[in-house]
């Protein structure tokens, strides 16, 4: 009976280990791909901030190249590091103490907290829209402190000295020096991008002035107009002064999404669309108008420079660390 027990048992050990539960297999719900200090900036904050830009990419291209995705990824994330080391140093710039500082950050927290509430009708209610957006309190707060600390380093550090010293950075040397750098921006010809669609067959002629009337009636890219109409073919958009003299004479006098009348090449059938249309114009250094914009550009040309030595001082207070593709 032993050698029949122990084959039964040896039988036995194999399908009792078949059909014993498996151990769930681990699944990766999110991964860190940097930290500021010891902030961690997640994969699912920097995919939903570089989102948008992959769409509008999309939208326009119809295909984003990897090498453009990986840099896109590559820029959000180097923002989100800025965000963050600003958030960071917030406490350090020497303007508040680092209790005021807090103390600031507790208040507009708990007025965001009261107008949440008050949108959305009940404490619950908003406990349920974060857990809906896969969030909870603790992350939310999280996430606060970084936007807020980022903005209050931007007060401290940019806007408080901005309103202390603009008036020393304005001056009439800057306005002419910077008109003289951007004559471009003042004193140029018209500038037009076309867009194009080329139409073959025998019916060339009738369908193009079909699509036409469509082009007219919506605003809608070539591509899509050239898919409505068979044997239509968009072509890549054109600067005006690149294409023929009578097209590119209609094209600089615009106006934008001017669509022109069909035009016979050869074979084909062109139908021309100003896609993008920049009038002429001869500002002078004296025109009040040019003054408002040269003071718009020195001012935001200041800001640009004060943010960059703020982001300077807050690194010598961070230690940065980041994975080495974002993606």
């Amino acid at each position: 009976m032993r050698p029949l027990l122990l084959c039964v048992l040896g039988l036995a050990a194999p399908l009792a280990a078949r059909h014993a539960p498996q151990a769930p297999r681990p699944i990766l719900v999110d991964t860190v791909v940097a930290t500021v200090n010891d902030s961690a900036i997640m994969w699912s904050a920097l995919n939903t901030n570089a989102y948008g830009r992959l769409r509008a990419a999309e939208a326009r291209f119809g295909r984003v190249r990897p090498e453009d995705i990986e840099r896109i990824y590559r820029e959000e994330l180097d923002a989100l590091i800025d965000r963050n080391t600003m958030a960071q140093a917030a406490k350090t710039f020497g303007v508040f103490t680092p209790e005021q500082v807090e103390t600031f950050f507790r208040r507009d927290l708990e007025r965001e907290e009261q107008e949440q509430i008050r949108d959305l009708g009940s404490h619950q209610a908003f406990s349920q829209a974060l857990q809906n957006q896969g969030r909870t309190w603790q992350t939310y707060v999280s996430e606060q402190r970084v936007d807020k600390l980022a903005s209050y380093a931007e007060q401290f550090a940019v806007d408080m000295r901005l309103q202390r010293q603009s008036n020393l950075f304005l001056t009439p040397r800057m306005l002419r020096e910077t008109y003289e750098r951007e004559l471009g921006r003042f004193v140029r010809p018209p500038q037009a991008l076309v867009s194009l669609v080329v139409f073959q067959g025998p019916d060339a002629a009738t369908t193009a002035a079909a699509a036409a009337e469509t082009w007219r009636r919506e605003e809608i890219g070539s591509r899509q107009l050239a898919q409505r109409f068979p044997g239509a073919t968009a072509q890549d958009d054109a600067v005006a002064t690149s294409l023929i003299a009578d097209l590119s004479q209609w094209a600089l006098a615009g106006p934008l999404h001017n669509v022109s009348a069909p035009i016979r090449r050869g074979d084909a059938v062109q139908l021309a669309k100003v896609a993008a249309y920049v009038p002429a114009r001869n500002g002078r250094f004296e025109d009040l108008d040019v003054q408002e914009e040269l003071r718009g550009i020195c001012q935001r040309g200041v800001v640009d420079e004060f943010r960059k030595q703020a982001l300077e001082r807050a690194s010598q207070r961070t230690e940065v660390w980041q994975a080495q593709s974002p993606r």
